[in-house]
């Protein structure tokens, strides 16, 4: 038992700045790549394991550092956040970022080389994203969406089977490069107070509307050839075309009509809900 209220209050600040829903999303992901990457999945669970929770310390890495470079506009824009709202200390946010950091490419050493040289470039993103990317216009937006394809990458080198991980990769990439656009439309007007140069700041919101657009059509173009082309079968099919398609819709229209931080913060959620069914997706529909 804690006796210490503070330590608990402290506890879960450092969980909440961790982002935990995303770093489910991120291990599953990890997890799931090595499943349809190969029938034989079964004789690398360990690798795949250690793999996912590689994967999930470097990403809590990474949201850590984004808290800790975003204080700032936080303190407006977001101050119930664990730093403005004092459940974690600067000093602290920072030390917790390169303790998960050094622990998820500790644990990516033991994997091997191709997976630590995977691990190592994912965390190079993620401090140049922090560090310098984030406000330059849509580099880093692009680093962001590179580092979420990593995931499924990782997964199929863990199985040593990566063909299947790459067409998954693709997928992700272009679903994470419109989202991330999104998330700068819901973020202009805190963006601009601190003068981050997002793609929206700087060139206007009709911009931030048609690159997520271009993201989102490319996305819905690619959708099928898993299918048609790939190792994926008509389960796959189905499920995306009822169960994506319509949301990758609705966010093109949301993202011109009702584009409101408010009311783009919603069609953030949703998108994020709909990944899980792309993972449904991946899982029921791969083949053999």
């Amino acid at each position: 038992m804690i006796s210490n209220p503070g330590m608990l209050f402290s506890i879960r600040g450092y969980l909440r700045i961790s982002r935990p829903v995303n770093l489910v999303i991120t291990a599953v992901s990890v997890f799931v790549a090595g499943v349809i990457a190969t029938n034989y999945w079964m004789d690398f669970v360990d690798t795949l394991l250690l793999a996912s929770l590689s994967a999930a310390l470097i990403a809590a890495g990474g949201n850590v550092l984004n808290d800790y470079c975003d204080r700032d506009l936080d303190r407006r824009q977001k101050p119930h956040r664990p730093i403005p709202s004092g459940h974690v200390t600067v000093k602290g946010a920072l030390l917790w970022a390169w303790i998960c950091f050094t622990a998820g490419l500790i644990v990516a050493l033991t994997l091997g080389k191709d997976m630590f040289i995977i691990a190592i470039s994912a965390t190079v993103l993620l401090l140049l994203y922090n560090l310098y990317w984030k406000r330059v216009p849509l580099i880093g937006n692009l680093a962001v969406a590179l580092t979420a394809s990593l995931a499924f990458i990782y997964g199929g080198i863990a199985v040593r089977s990566i063909s299947t991980a790459l067409w998954v990769a693709c997928l992700a990439f272009l679903f994470h490069l419109g989202r991330e656009i999104t998330k700068d439309i819901e973020d202009q007007q805190g963006d601009a107070e601190c003068r981050v140069q997002t793609l929206v700041v700087r060139y206007g919101l009709s911009a931030g509307q048609i690159a997520a657009t271009i993201a989102f059509c490319l996305l819905i173009l690619y959708l099928p050839f898993p299918h048609l082309l790939g190792p994926f079968n008509a389960v796959y099919f189905y499920i995306t075309v009822f169960g994506i398609l319509p949301v990758l819709i609705l966010a093109i229209l949301w993202t011109w009509c009702w584009n409101s931080p408010r009311m783009m913060h919603k069609l953030n959620v949703i998108l994020k809900t709909d990944m899980i069914l792309g993972l449904i997706a991946l899982l029921l529909g791969k083949s053999g």
